[in-house]
């Protein structure tokens, strides 16, 4: 049989890839199956010339795997190099034979003919081994020095030269002074495991540099035209962008521990996510119709107001449960419920005056969500969407995204404790590769929630629509352009205890002097410098902030630099 060997040797071209495969050891990961009959080479017929050898080598001695497709592609011709890596294979799968006592299956002759092939290649069998034990070291190395066999390391930095070039004037005269051009940083370290392959385990780290508009060191515009009456200096966060900080630590330079959460597959088609620390709603769900929003908030838009609907905010971030359930193919039914102060035992009751932070897991701050999606096409998938949420204290919306009015409807009862219910619909269409738009509409009401007071409650509208083009220019960039209206309210009402102090008024509103429906205009580009580094300049535009064109137009320019790893 091996007379024929280095003919039938000639027309096998696995054995440039891996001689295992040649010793019956093929895995999974190779790409290559192993054969126990020659029938299953599919290109191997009775009437070839090296029938017999073939079968012999397969059902004898068991050193020939075929390719993925079933054939052996006989035909094809090697170097000596090649030659020598397949009678290697088959000198260790003889030998193999030898040791187990296995004598009877191998053939003197072939022995004699193996022996003088052995001295003939010698010269590539050295130099073959040679490169195996090399292979065999650094795979020793790699294994002992590498991070995890079940966790990656992933991270992003993003450097951001941000300024607010026009509209920080103060004509409310409380004190807003102009901003200065600011160099930004936001970090995000991640770490997934997986122990099923089926599940993921993810552990969040972050730290940033700069706070959102309106709380301290970070920009300030747009007055509160209420609040100014009383002198203070309260501006809106209308404009917040995704590398802004909006960490529990609000100090440069702490890292602070981010969501921590685990997925899995309860069946086929349920699947759950547990959060233990900062879940959000987006972190679970299947679908936010979004075609400029991202994960990290480092290769999307700019601001957090464009990402997706701000009714996937309501209620901030927390711990809980995510569940989504395949109804069909095209449809998904989500459920969702997080509890901002899960970890704080401490009881709230309706006279105490510790809503912000009290309450655990079911007796405090939370939102509850339920959607419907639908994506009856791969391009094309729109929603319905309900959050049923209480809040005590500020603000409604996770990362403030709208005005002073939709985010702290203070008015509406004593320590701003609150029940909300939202709706909103959505819908996402790739018109095609290179252009894709969503849009959204959300309304919001807002009930005062407060043990012996007459309460009120106020209305908050937000809508939006943009235009993605990917891929614009070359493969991997991104150019955006978004209109919309941040949440805004159209009413909120005054309790009656305290319409004195704003003149006997009972809604809020109607007492903004020269209110108006505040606008949100942005247009970035993301350029995709390599597969690691992008840059984003962008501009975002802000009409009548906080609701009042009393306020001049501000707008905001940016250039963001995004490394990713």
């Amino acid at each position: 049989m091996l007379k024929v060997l280095s003919g039938l040797l000639l027309a096998a071209p696995i054995v440039a890839i891996s001689p295992l495969v040649w010793a019956g050891e093929v895995r999974e990961n190779d790409g290559f199956a192993q054969v126990t009959s020659v029938s299953q080479l599919s290109d191997v017929q009775q009437t070839d010339w090296a029938f017999s050898a073939v079968q012999s080598l397969v059902e004898r001695y068991g050193c020939i795997a075929g390719y993925p497709n079933g054939t052996f592609g006989g035909n094809r011709a090697m170097t000596r190099y090649e030659f020598a890596a397949g009678l290697n294979a088959c000198l260790d799968r003889v030998n193999q034979l030898i040791a187990t006592a296995t004598l009877d299956v191998v053939q003197p002759e072939d022995l004699t003919i193996l022996q003088r092939l052995q001295e003939e290649f010698s010269a590539e069998l050295a130099i073959l081994r040679g490169r195996v034990d090399a292979v065999e070291s650094r795979t020793a190395v790699l294994e002992s020095q590498q991070f995890s066999t079940t966790t990656k390391l992933s991270g992003e930095a993003i450097f951001a030269l941000t300024d607010v070039l026009t509209g920080d004037s103060d004509p409310f005269g409380v004190g807003v002074t102009r901003n200065s051009a600011v160099l930004a940083n936001r970090v995000h370290l991640k770490l997934r495991s997986s122990f099923t392959g089926q599940d993921e385990l993810k552990i969040k780290l972050q730290a940033g540099s700069t706070p959102h508009p309106q709380t301290p060191r970070g920009f300030r515009y747009g007055a509160d035209p209420l609040l100014a009456s009383f002198g203070a200096r309260q501006t809106s966060p209308e404009g917040a962008q995704t590398f802004n900080h909006d960490f529990p630590l609000n100090a440069a330079g702490n890292v602070d521990i981010g969501t921590i959460s685990y997925k899995f597959p309860v069946s086929k088609k349920l699947r759950a996510a547990v959060f233990a620390n900062r879940g959000e709603h987006v972190d679970y769900l299947p679908n936010v119709f979004s075609a400029v929003g991202d994960d990290d908030g480092g290769s999307g838009s700019l601001s957090t107001f464009s990402q997706y609907s701000p009714i996937y905010r309501i209620g901030s971030v927390g711990a809980g449960l995510g569940l989504n359930y395949e109804l069909s193919p095209a449809i998904n039914l989500s459920l969702g419920y997080l509890a901002t102060n899960a970890r704080s035992p401490e009881s709230l009751t309706p006279s105490s005056s510790n809503g912000t932070t009290a309450g655990g897991l079911f007796n405090g701050r939370y939102s509850a969500l339920a959607q419907l999606t639908i994506a009856p096409t791969p391009n094309l998938a729109f929603g319905l969407t309900y959050v049923n949420a209480y809040a005590a204290g500020t603000p409604t919306f996770l990362n403030d995204v709208g005005t002073i009015s939709a985010n702290s409807p203070s008015l509406i009862s004593d320590n701003s404790r609150r029940a909300i219910n939202a709706y909103g619909v959505a819908g996402l269409w790739r018109v095609s590769p290179k252009f894709a738009v969503n849009s959204w509409f959300m309304y919001t009401n807002q009930q005062g929630r407060s043990a012996g007071a007459d309460n009120e409650s106020a209305d908050v509208f937000s809508y939006a629509i943009a235009l993605a083009f990917p891929d614009l220019g070359k493969e991997g960039n991104l150019g955006g352009i978004i209109a919309g209206v941040p949440p805004y309210a159209t009413r909120s009402g005054i309790i009656p205890n305290l319409r004195p102090f704003v003149g006997g008024a009972s809604d809020v509103i109607s007492i903004i002097p020269n209110r108006s429906t505040p606008l949100h205009l942005e247009a970035f580009y993301k350029y995709q410098l390599n597969d690691h580094i992008s840059v984003t300049p962008g501009v975002i535009w802000l009409v009548a902030p906080n609701q009042t064109s009393n306020n001049p137009d501000v707008v905001i320019g940016t250039i963001r630099t995004t490394f990713t790893f």
